[in-house]
């Protein structure tokens, strides 16, 4: 879009939130509007209040806006990286930038040259870092942050951090407040001029978030589950859910060729992403764009109000499994080191060539004078939200042609809660204290304290499965497979015969490795692997 009165222009991906309230703002400053989209009210707030315009803006967002007369690029990004920005300088000093990193490779101006320290960190994380891509010479723009780029010259800057500032509160008062701030946030994230439908799992976010969604329409909306047959299956709680809350709910099992759906999604992701949820992920998008065009996911809540189990980890230790735990407790070391695939030594055998660790974990959170709780509650918020959560949710959303909103990820409320009391989050037993408290006002208390069971797929299950089995054998052991140019082959033939003996130990790893040449072969001539 061209601005009807100043010589800039913008290309934008995403939504602004609060932009009817900005819209209002600058018309009182004199600022006259040709349309009624958030996208002419981000060039106007450029006009007000030129790079810092992104401090205003809520909503998930990627953009880049050309002004003519400055000639100056400035591109921004929104706070927790919802949306993607990727970019490269070729030969001749062109700035690429797109959405995705295909655009990029199809402009035919950039070979993606891989990255071995991404591929590193790849094996640690089982997906690539926030900070990096999978290539040395294509590269992101980090959450919150903005760029300019002018007469050949780059320059980045984060334009807002979650800043740590303790709030004296009592429990109830901050209940109050947190119900109120996600109340506002559905509210505001349900204006759209299609119609907006929820994934709901069953879990104590989207349940939340979808009876609050249920609130501000006027017909039942639409929900959507996926189950995984025998193996886990939280359907049962998800129409629980729906039929308290009053929703249209749209069910499936996570069946069919897997391996040919896995395949899909790994061409689309761009990078490597062994996340197990990817597959069922994709598939709940699929069925929910075959009925709405946005939905709303409960994506954020377990960062924020420290839902995972690590968090209480420590407290329930066996003296007999983890006596040096006991003794002497590194929660976020140990930490670091439970949700690693492979393990530093393990990397070395796997290599070909002797390969410098990647240096991948961010020295703000390591070196931080923190407590260990608050430095895994912001590893996961700065690094596994956007890396893992997130680029899954975003990615298999959009090869759907459905667009995705995650309400826990409004800043008033993100805010808040990161600076509340943690003891208010998370106790001895569990976490998310405050939403499953909220939740209990419309849910039974069964419903909302039975154990967590997370989206991840059976992959132990999966991996044994016959076509599963039949694809392994011919990738690994009967033909020279892509990640061989990388790493030693007998070393991952030995790992994938022991399991298939009987050794389950290694189920993960192969996973990790299956999802790595999946990706590889999808790639092409845009690719170059050193």
């Amino acid at each position: 879009m061209k601005d009807n009165s100043k010589n800039i222009a913008i290309t934008f991906n995403g939504e602004i939130y609060n932009y009817q309230e900005l819209k209002k703002d600058l018309e009182k400053s004199g600022h006259r509007f040709s349309t009624k989209s958030d996208t002419e009210v981000i060039l106007k707030s450029y006009l007000r209040y030129g790079t810092d315009c992104p401090k205003y803006l809520d909503g998930m967002f990627a953009f880049a806006l050309w002004d003519e007369d400055k000639k100056t690029l400035f591109a921004a990004r929104d706070r927790f990286g919802e949306k993607p920005f990727f970019y490269a300088i070729d030969a001749s000093g062109n700035f690429i930038f797109a959405s995705e990193i295909k655009a990029i490779l199809a402009s035919g101006k950039i070979k993606g040259e891989v990255d071995p320290a991404a591929l590193d960190a790849f094996l640690t994380l089982m997906y690539i870092p926030p900070n990096r891509t999978v290539y040395k010479n294509i590269h992101v723009l980090p959450p919150a942050s903005s760029l300019t780029f002018k007469n050949g010259k780059l320059e980045i800057k984060k334009y807002w951090v979650l800043e740590k500032k303790p709030i004296d509160i009592s429990y109830g008062d901050a209940k109050k407040e947190v119900k109120r701030l996600l109340k506002n946030s559905v509210e505001n994230i349900m204006v759209a001029d299609v119609e907006i439908g929820s994934m709901l799992s069953g879990g104590v976010d989207s349940t939340l978030v979808t009876h609050l969604a249920q609130q501000y329409s006027s017909f039942p909306i639409k929900t959507f589950s996926v189950g995984y047959e025998d193996h886990i299956n939280e359907l049962p709680f998800a129409l629980e859910a729906s039929q308290k809350i009053g929703t249209d709910h749209h069910t499936m099992q996570a069946t069919g060729n897997m391996l040919e759906n896995l395949m899909e999604v790994s061409r689309y992701f761009d990078e490597p992403h062994a996340d197990s949820s990817n597959f069922p992920q994709y598939l709940v998008s699929k069925l929910a764009s075959s009925k709405v065009k946005v939905a709303l996911t409960g994506d954020g809540a377990d960062e924020l109000f420290m839902g995972y189990g690590w968090y209480f980890r420590q407290w329930n230790l066996s003296w007999k499994k983890n006596p040096l735990q006991k003794l002497w407790p590194h929660p976020f070391l140990d930490y670091l080191k439970m949700a690693q695939v492979f393990t530093p030594e393990e990397k070395k055998k796997l290599w070909k060539k002797q390969s410098d660790e990647s240096n991948y974990l961010p020295e703000e959170i390591l070196k931080a004078d923190s407590s260990p709780f608050q430095k895994m509650n912001d590893y996961d918020l700065f690094f596994c939200l956007p890396g893992q959560m997130l680029s899954k949710v975003d990615r298999t959303g959009m090869m759907n042609s459905l667009e995705t909103r995650c309400p826990f990820l409004d800043r008033q409320l993100a805010e808040f809660v990161y600076n509340l009391p943690i003891e208010y989050k998370r106790d001895k037993k569990g976490g998310k204290l405050i939403l499953k408290d909220i939740l209990s006002e419309i849910m039974p208390k069964e419903f909302v304290y039975r154990k967590k069971q997370g989206f991840g797929g059976p992959v132990k299950q999966w991996l044994k499965d016959e076509a599963f089995k039949k694809e392994i054998t011919e990738l690994f052991l009967e033909k020279e497979a892509c990640i061989y140019s990388f790493f030693n082959a007998n070393y991952i033939r030995k790992m994938m015969r022991d399991f298939y003996k009987g050794n389950d130990s290694n189920f993960y790893k192969i996973w990790t490795l299956l999802c790595l040449e999946l990706w590889l072969k999808t790639r092409n001539e845009d690719t170059i692997i050193v």
